[in-house]
């Protein structure tokens, strides 16, 4: 799941362009590089924030406890709480003419105050802090990195998250010192004629500026800026993030934001600021005309519940400023066939034609102590601290997962790649600062779920990693127990996530490095229900040891995902399908090898079906393909055979099932082989397994014996726990129908790059859901069990979580699960792809058609109609089929109505041909008698509604 600012991306596998869709997660940040910078800064002294809404009381600034950060150079720590306050708080104006008289003397204006040595030299006095900008690092490229050092325990602002790196400039431009952006999205060589014509046709960006606080040193010709005014504004870009959150304008209040603390070493000069964020008043609710349509609640404000006062809130930025390596680390370009993070730029000295654009792949610098050594230590390890915030029960589990890593290290060459360290209890410093680190941290969330980040931050000449983070949610031990106890995520109080499917965010972090993965939610729900599973089997006691060895082996899998990340690791949900379900089964095997062949995958518990034998649930340690990523990124080669040889590596994926890679462009493609939460090289199998542990769960709930003061609620949350289950096993089911597998080979595999799906294996898919997700039969409860399906009555109105409803609504839920696969077998992309694939094959009569699936599955959804009914029985249809039906008229009728783009072309064709049998059955089916009044309404009006839509004109385009 990995929180990855902006980073131009013109091919997948690049970082991506522009924030990234903060609805697919919900839960990433995504901090554009650029800031909002006041241009009366650049002629005096005072600079103003955009207006923010005056904050509450509340609001008032605070000051955070000075502390100190940790390094291995001497250094000397300076500290501020606060930092220079604009004397004004307003919209940004034009600007103002320049302030008469020249800046005062350094020695004036630094009398009296505390200097620190380092990079950039830190002044404090008061409340005031000074950068030292010596005349050496003037125009000289520094690394400039931003994290989130504290948050909002909700959304997407979480401590230990990285902003996007950028290398910038200190520039002098008359009495003011300008804050610059390079721009290294294109490269030409130093000092020649393409130099220029690049640096005249790009721009760099403009970040911050600050006026000259004093005149010149005299000796040293340094200059000195107010380091508030430099860094104090919006250079993360949060601003435009947190609206698009919240649906709320967040102004960024200066006047009551400062700097926290300071560092400075030879190596890097550290800054966090502490910023105020506010509005003037939240939004009344929406007037609502009586039995109009309620709104898009992703469009409704949603103002943060986990703060006193949501009109106010504080985010802390830490911000290092770094020398860049002197030396830049060799690029190691990526190849589609390994999954890598990449840097990107076009390369204008490369005149070899072809593609000018260059891939660096993410990695730390790791060079061996002893070259001639097959194996030997590196000069300088990745230092890997974790967090004094681990809870101590949960810290070895934690340093087990990072160690992990090694293994893979030392085939390729490297001993003790990773040192971790523990930070101390009483430690005064903290991970935000500086480079050349990888902190493993620890954070609190608001409410149930959990987010897990591997975030990074490389210089964008080479691809070295300069710091990274596997930032991991208390939630994750806490909730793996509580959750199958007595509690269940709170849901919105109307609408289909009501029925227990909250929205999830879509696939992966995509091409970026700093988006969220969900692997950590997704996974806590499914260890939930496993946990849940296995105990009302009587195979784990969820009160004894087996249950902390279940978490631990689940903290050490999400520990090893999210460092994979930040070592450069994308995701890889193919990995899964090179293991068959008999090894799988198979003990020895799952000991040995695990589950998958990465832990890159999002690996979903192994679980046996009832009377199975017991095998390893989950994945503790690394796949073949993790050790072969590893090799490919890290291991030293010739310069003059490295090409030939990595070539030759990745090759290896073409052939070998267990170094097969798929990322999340595949699997939003539809790819039915790249999946999260699939295990085994046949997804059809597992996901009808799936479905017989979940009706297996939901037996055993329903024949639970309560204690006389036990909760009911535990029939509810059971039953969406099912339903969530189901969810997953559906959407793998409907990917096959119409899909089509992908493949990242080159010409040299001779393989096709888009195959068809099998047509039997189509219809055996189709059929899975008709009789699964579509039949009458299916969702068949006790009433007895269904009037129990209650709420926690005291947290539905505990004020935040207020939950009006008292009774959980079973056909919301039923459709909820109906929904997208009915969505997917109808849909005009469905019919595009069964279109495309017709010439991608010798016989289009081995593809199933989209008119056989709208036959078969209007079949079955109208089963009622062609049932034979017993002697003087009334027939009735029930309201969770009238539901269903009433939902497959709509999209039938709309298909016969609107028009289709020409790849789509069927559809109408089709539905027309299915709306007029559906017509006559509907009409046949009137004539006869025995139907209840709720039926015959429902079908009289359904036959009305196709008859309207047969007899209607084609919409017009965009109508």
């Amino acid at each position: 799941m990995h929180a990855h600012l902006l980073k131009t991306a013109t091919t997948p596998g690049t970082r991506a362009s522009g924030p990234f869709a903060l609805t697919a997660v919900g839960l990433a940040i995504v901090l554009a590089g650029c800031a909002t910078v006041d241009p009366r800064a650049s002629t005096a002294g005072v600079v103003a924030a955009s207006k923010p809404a005056v904050a509450p009381a509340a609001a008032t600034a605070t000051s955070a406890p000075a502390a100190s950060a940790p390094a291995p150079a001497p250094a000397t720590t300076a500290t501020a709480n606060s930092g220079a306050k604009p004397a004004a708080v307003g919209p940004a104006t034009p600007a103002a003419p320049p302030t008469p008289g020249a800046p005062p003397p350094f020695a004036t204006v630094t009398k009296d105050a505390t200097s620190s040595a380092g990079l950039l030299p830190v002044w404090t006095k008061d409340d005031k802090t000074w950068l030292e900008i010596p005349a050496d690092q003037l125009n000289k490229p520094l690394f400039l990195g931003s994290s989130v050092a504290s948050g909002l325990a909700q959304g997407f602002v979480l401590p230990g998250l990285m902003g996007a790196e950028q290398v910038v400039v200190l520039r002098r431009v008359g009495n003011s010192v300008q804050l610059v952006a390079r721009n290294l999205r294109v490269q030409a060589p130093a000092g020649t004629a393409l130099e220029r014509a690049v640096n005249e046709s790009y721009s760099d960006s403009l970040l911050a500026v600050a006026p000259l606080a004093a005149a010149p040193n005299p000796e040293r010709k340094s200059l000195l800026v107010d380091a508030f005014v430099l860094l104090g504004g919006d250079i993360p870009g949060a601003q435009t993030q947190l609206e698009a959150a919240f649906r709320m304008p967040y102004s960024l209040d200066r006047a009551n934001s400062n700097i926290e603390r300071t560092r400075s070493t030879p190596a890097h000069t550290a800054i966090t600021v502490r910023a105020h964020y506010a509005v003037p008043k939240l939004p009344a609710p929406p007037v609502m005309a009586p039995g109009a349509p309620p709104p898009n609640p992703a469009a409704l404000p949603n103002p943060p519940s986990a703060v006193p006062d949501a009109r106010s809130f504080f985010i802390s930025w830490a911000y290092t400023l770094a020398a860049l390596p002197e030396q830049p680390m060799k690029v190691r370009r990526a190849d589609q066939r390994v999954g890598y993070f990449v840097d990107a730029y076009t390369d204008y000295g490369d005149d070899t034609g072809g593609d000018r654009r260059v891939y660096p792949i993410t990695r730390w610098r790791l060079e061996k102590k002893d070259a001639a050594a097959d194996v030997s230590e590196p000069k300088e390890p990745v230092r890997v601290v974790m967090d004094r915030n681990i809870p101590p029960k949960w810290r070895e589990p934690v340093r087990a997962g990072i160690l992990e890593w090694n293994k893979a290290f030392e085939r390729a060459g490297f001993r003790n790649a990773l040192v971790v360290e523990q930070q101390a209890d009483d430690a005064d410093w903290t991970a935000f600062e500086g480079t050349r680190l990888l902190a493993v941290r620890w954070f609190a969330m608001e409410g149930p779920g959990a987010t897990a980040v591997g975030p990074s931050q490389s210089d964008p000449r080479t691809g070295e990693l300069l710091r990274g983070a596997a930032i991991i949610p208390e939630n994750w031990v806490r909730l793996n127990r509580t959750t199958v106890h007595e509690r269940l995520p709170q849901l919105p109080a109307a609408g289909p996530a009501s029925a227990g499917f909250a929205a999830h965010a879509a696939p992966g972090e995509f091409a970026s490095r700093w988006m969220s993965c969900t692997f950590a939610s997704d996974a806590l729900e499914q260890r939930s229900f496993g946990m849940e599973l296995l105990a009302a089997r009587g195979e784990l006691d969820m009160t004894g040891p087996a249950a902390d060895r279940f978490i631990a082996d689940s903290l050490k899998e999400v520990v090893m995902h999210e460092v994979g990340h930040a070592l450069g690791l994308r995701h890889n949900f193919k990995a899964s399908t090179g293991i068959t379900q008999a090894q799988l089964a198979d003990p020895a095997f799952t000991a040995q090898r695990g589950t998958s062949n990465s832990i890159m995958d999002y690996v979903n518990l192994n679980l046996p079906l009832q009377g199975e034998p017991m095998t390893q649930y989950q994945m503790t340690s690394l796949g073949n393909y993790d050790y072969w990523a590893i090799n490919y990124g890290y291991r030293e080669l010739p310069a003059d055979t490295e090409r030939a040889t990595l070539t030759q590596w990745a090759r290896q994926s073409e052939t070998d099932p267990a170094l097969v890679y798929g990322t999340d462009e595949d699997a939003v493609s539809g790819d039915p082989d790249a999946n999260q939460f699939d295990l085994g090289d046949d997804t059809l199998a597992f996901a009808l397994r799936q479905l017989k542990l979940s009706r297996e769960l939901w037996s055993r709930t329903e024949a639970r014996q309560l204690l006389p003061d036990d909760d009911q609620t535990v029939y509810r949350r059971n039953l969406q726990r099912v339903f969530i289950n189901m969810n997953r096993s559906t959407s793998l089911l409907a990917k096959h129908v119409g899909g089509v597998r992908t493949s990242r080979a080159l010409a040299s595999a001779q393989q096709a790059l888009y195959a068809p799906v099998p047509a039997p294996r189509q219809r055996q898919a189709l059929q899975a859901l008709l009789s699964e997700v579509f039949a009458s039969s299916s969702f068949k409860f006790d009433p007895k069990i269904v009037s129990r399906l209650g709420y926690d009555q005291i947290s539905r109105s505990s004020g935040r979580s207020f939950v009006p409803q008292t009774d959980f609504s079973l056909p919301t839920a039923v459709w909820a699960l109906q929904r997208p696969a009915l969505d997917a077998l109808m849909s005009d992309g469905l019919a595009a792809r069964i279109a495309d694939a017709e010439p991608k094959v010798p016989d289009p009569k081995q593809l199933l058609s989209y008119a056989e699936i709208q036959n078969q599955l209007s079949q079955q959804v109208w089963s009622e109609l062609k049932a034979q009914a017993a002697r003087g029985e009334t027939r009735d249809i029930d309201s969770l089929r009238r539901t269903l039906q009433r939902e497959h008229l709509r999209r039938l009728a709309g298909g016969v109505l609107r028009p289709t783009a020409p790849a789509a072309a069927d559809v109408r064709a089709v539905h027309r041909v299915e709306a007029q049998k559906l017509d006559a059955d509907l009409k046949r089916a009137l004539a006869q008698p025995g139907w209840s009044a709720t039926a015959r309404a429902h079908l009289a009006d359904s036959q009305a509604t196709l008859a309207e839509a047969l007899k209607a004109p084609l919409v017009k385009q965009g109508v």
